[in-house]
């Protein structure tokens, strides 16, 4: 029995020396602690159990151990409390951290995949709401040019709203921001001083509202604005200044779609202007050929494929020298444009077609301005003059005819009626109109006689030697030559064209009819001198074409013609009588002696004037 209590004392005591070396070893554990300290207080009380102890010291003892081991317990659950609260933040702002980035990348690609600007900004807004976690949201993007249009997009919130007086508390917030450039945030927007007396604010229960600025490189370009009515710590629950992160990266996709856009008008504008440049070189009758800085062809158009007989697809990338094989020195004057480009040049060039044969053109050089120093084009315009200047031979030499036709009617008809008929042949018909008009006859006087006495040929030769002087004097002084009668002139002052000094004008063809009469007489070859005898006379008279379809005269008809006609047969040799119509019109300008005459077919005495000089 002995021996059995040995035994399990040295058992007891093994099982202590090992207790107290674990013990040793978890001492830097805290939890070990506590365990070790249980463990010993079980020890302690299992041998108080054994072996009764005759005092209550081992009993204190188990029971400070068990207070100790209660207060490292509670300890630990406090400290392990803090750690999972610890570790819960943590894990909340890592969430958060990874849905900022998240944004962030999804703005980025914005930026990337987004090109015109209406489509960033929606894109935006609703980004900028999904972070937040807000209930409405605005994006407002001014002019760049400075003018009142905006551009805008919204969530969950209507684009009618904007200007209505609900909306005016909240359009003010972002006047502000868009004047301070400053972040307006408010998580009690009903007991914010300065917002809570707003309608809007009132009756849409809006607790929370953020607004931050968008800039651009020189000032504020824009304002994102969200608000929510739920709760007042949505929008800055997590992180207060993703928002102004978020509008940092819009700025520079609102930037990159206002490029873009502007790249995109530039890009239209000057397509459109290349298309119309294109539509006015094939429409110009004129042909068109464009030389870049290396005199390679740029553009031919059709009127120049017509001129040369060639598609633009051969000519287009060729060197300028292809063409002086048909326009010899066309490169030399090329050349010569480029040395002095401000200059207009314009040359005619006779060329060589392989198929047209031999050609004329007209070339004009003009410089089209580069968008760099030096790499100006010129444009060589071309104008095929070799049917034009066959025209304008073939017009000319059928002018030269026309004339040549016109001086031999002239011999023949009235100088109006020849250019009538050279006009329009069909204006000459038969009828007359009624206008007023100075006759005037001319006659030799005794020419009878003196023609019995000569041969025929010498009185052709003296009436044209009178009547050339005549005929020049008549024309002279605006006279229609309107027949010869025998040896006598009949001249007519006024039609086809009436004018007031009609009658002045056959009263100077008489006095220089005398004066030319005057000098052939005084010729010292002259054999037979002539007097001449003529009549003036003013009145109505029917003036026109008078004859039938196939032989047609212009002539007047009427009593002046009578009147003149019988004057001139009763004036004195180298005296020139006028009615008193005709006085009445030149009184004043030249001297006249009256007289009564009786007159043929006229009764009773008729007033004549003799008129001198």
């Amino acid at each position: 029995m002995r021996r059995r209590c040995e035994l399990q004392v040295a058992f007891e005591k093994r099982d202590a020396d090992i207790t107290r070396v674990n013990k040793r070893e978890r001492r830097d554990d805290p939890w070990n602690r506590i365990a070790s300290r249980l463990d010993e207080a079980l020890d302690d009380a299992r041998n108080l159990v054994e072996r009764p102890a005759p005092n209550t010291r081992g009993v204190e003892k188990l029971l400070s151990l068990l207070a100790d081991a209660r207060k490292d317990v509670q300890a630990r659950e406090l400290e392990a409390r803090v750690a999972a609260a610890r570790a819960q933040r943590l894990e909340s702002d890592l969430e958060a951290q990874r849905s900022r980035a998240d944004v962030l990348v999804r703005i980025g690609k914005a930026i990337n995949s987004q090109r015109e600007l209406p489509a960033v900004l929606q894109l935006v807004i609703d980004l900028a709401l999904d972070a937040t976690k807000a209930e409405r949201g605005l994006i407002l993007v001014r002019d760049p040019e400075g003018k009142v249009r905006e551009y805008s997009a919204t969530a969950n919130l209507d684009q009618k709203i904007l200007g209505h007086p609900e909306f005016a508390v909240s359009r003010s917030i972002i006047e502000r921001v868009f004047r301070e450039g400053q972040v307006v945030s408010t998580t009690d927007a009903q007991n914010d001083p300065q917002l809570s007396d707003a309608p809007s604010i009132r009756s849409l229960h809006i607790r929370a509202i953020m607004c931050v600025p968008i800039r651009g490189q020189d000032d504020v370009i824009g304002a994102i604005y969200v608000d929510s009515r739920i709760t007042t710590e949505t929008l800055l629950a997590h992180d207060p200044d993703l928002l102004a992160t978020i509008a940092d990266q819009a700025a520079i996709a609102i930037e990159n779609a206002r490029l873009y856009d502007h790249l995109s008008r530039s890009f239209r504008e000057l397509s459109s202007v290349k298309a119309q440049n294109d539509e006015v070189l094939e429409s110009i009758a004129s042909g068109v050929i464009i030389f870049d800085d290396t005199d390679t062809v740029t553009q031919f158009n059709r009127a120049a494929e017509l001129t040369f007989g060639l598609s633009a697809s051969t000519v287009v990338g060729r060197s300028a020298r292809l063409f002086d094989s048909w326009l010899p020195g066309f490169t030399s004057l090329l050349e010569q444009h480029r040395a002095n480009p401000d200059a207009h040049m314009q040359v005619e060039i006779h060329g060589n077609h392989f198929v047209r044969g031999a050609f004329l053109l007209q070339v004009t050089f003009f410089r089209i301005r580069g968008s760099s120093p030096g790499a100006d084009s010129v444009a060589a315009v071309i104008n095929d003059l070799t049917q034009s200047r066959a025209l304008e031979a073939e017009n000319e030499a059928q002018a030269r005819k026309s004339e040549l036709v016109a001086r031999s009617f002239e011999r023949y008809l009235a100088p109006h009626v020849v250019s009538s008929l050279m006009q329009d042949p069909e204006q000459v018909v038969l009828g007359g109109t009624r206008q007023m008009a100075t006759m005037l006859f001319a006659d030799i006087r005794g020419f009878t006689e003196l023609s019995e006495r000569l041969m025929p040929e010498q009185v052709v030769e003296l009436l044209n030697r009178y009547l050339a002087p005549v005929v020049n004097v008549v024309f002279a002084n605006a006279g229609l030559l309107d027949k010869f009668y025998g040896d006598g002139v009949m001249a007519v002052f006024g039609p086809p064209r009436p004018a007031d000094d009609d009658a002045w004008r056959a009263v100077q063809s008489a006095g220089q009819i005398l004066e030319q009469v005057r000098v052939q007489n005084s010729q010292h070859h002259v054999t037979w001198p002539l007097s001449v005898s003529i009549g003036l006379a003013t009145g109505d008279v029917v003036a026109g074409h008078i004859g039938s379809e196939r032989r047609l005269e212009y002539t007047v008809i009427g009593d002046a013609v009578n009147l003149a006609s019988r004057l001139q047969q009763i004036a004195q040799p180298n005296q020139i009588l006028a009615d008193e119509r005709t006085y009445e019109r030149v009184k004043g300008r030249i001297a006249a002696t009256k007289r009564v005459a009786r007159i043929k077919g006229k009764a009773g005495l008729t007033p004549v004037y003799v008129i001198h000089g």
